[in-house]
């Protein structure tokens, strides 16, 4: 694959405008050169149509996307893209200086047999709730992913034009797990998951219990819907939790750049998120729909 001419930077964006501009104000300090940037900011039928006043170095189309969903959004987006490259990340992402570059080196090297998943980061907070830590200590789990389930989070996820015209877009009956769907597609086309770990995301942990709760119940949602719709093309192993209930009590309690007050504080949180995962998997065993969030 050559140098491409012009990457297309998808973004969903959700009631979220003070999010959308902090990803962009992070995409205008690239080390890829901003000649060969075009940016899709697609509203996801926010309350609020989105509308950004500020001025960057590479051009910003907003699309409407009224279809509920990041993926149907996503879909949008790629649909007027005009880039060889299709960089994906989300509203609520920084992208470090050398995102793109690193993620297009990595998929040049591929010459069309894989795509690429970033790391995605979670910023730090010298005074994190007990949420926000539960979230950093676990960590977002991106190479574990792509090594262990092989799938790209698409807060970072880099593929070419052809091989998402290949595979197909993100399937939009899912309103969580449509990266996992995506990736295992594009492994029945021959394109692997390669992780690039100098491609990096920063996003913010969730710091309320109410926001961990919402996320938890979305990939629970999302997990059931993958198995539902028969589209966990690897199996339920790939669907399934990176750690037990057990094992995860058992890491926290061993972790030993943990004082005894914050395993306290992670457990609590993780007990109470557990718990509310535990109660979507009954709603949604009982015919109830997932619910955006």
């Amino acid at each position: 694959m050559h140098r491409p001419q012009l990457t297309s930077v998808i973004i969903p964006v959700y009631n979220d405008v003070a999010g959308i501009a902090r990803t962009l104000e992070g995409l205008a300090w690239q080390s890829w050169p901003v000649d060969g940037i075009e940016v899709l900011v697609v509203d996801n039928g926010s309350e609020q149509p989105v509308a950004l006043l500020a001025e960057y170095p590479f051009p910003v189309q907003v699309i409407r996307c009224e279809t509920p969903g990041s993926y149907a959004a996503r879909n949008a987006g790629a649909a007027v893209a005009k880039g060889e490259v299709f960089a994906f990340t989300d509203a609520d992402c920084i992208p470090c200086k050398h995102w793109l570059e690193r993620g297009i080196d990595s998929l040049i090297e591929g010459k069309g047999k894989w795509a690429v998943g970033g790391e995605v980061v979670f910023t730090r907070d010298d005074s994190p709730t007990s949420v926000a830590l539960y979230q950093m200590v676990i960590g977002f789990g991106q190479e574990s992913n792509i090594r262990d389930k092989g799938f790209s989070a698409t807060a970072n996820l880099f593929c070419t034009k052809a091989q998402f015209e290949e595979v197909g877009p993100f399937d939009e009956r899912l309103l969580s797990g449509g990266d996992r769907e995506w990736a295992w597609r594009a492994s029945k086309y021959q394109i692997g998951m390669v992780y690039q770990p100098d491609a990096i995301i920063y996003t913010a942990p969730r710091s309320t219990l109410r926001g961990a709760i919402r996320q938890a119940r979305r990939v629970v949602a999302g997990r059931a819907g993958l198995r539902k719709l028969g589209l966990a093309h690897m199996g339920d192993a790939a669907v399934a939790k990176q750690r037990s209930v057990w094992e995860s009590v058992r890491w926290i309690l061993v972790n030993r750049q943990l004082c005894a007050w914050d395993k306290v504080r992670l457990l609590s949180a993780a007990t109470l998120i557990r718990t509310a995962s535990a109660f979507e998997c009954v709603r949604l065993a009982f015919g109830a729909k997932a619910e955006r969030r």
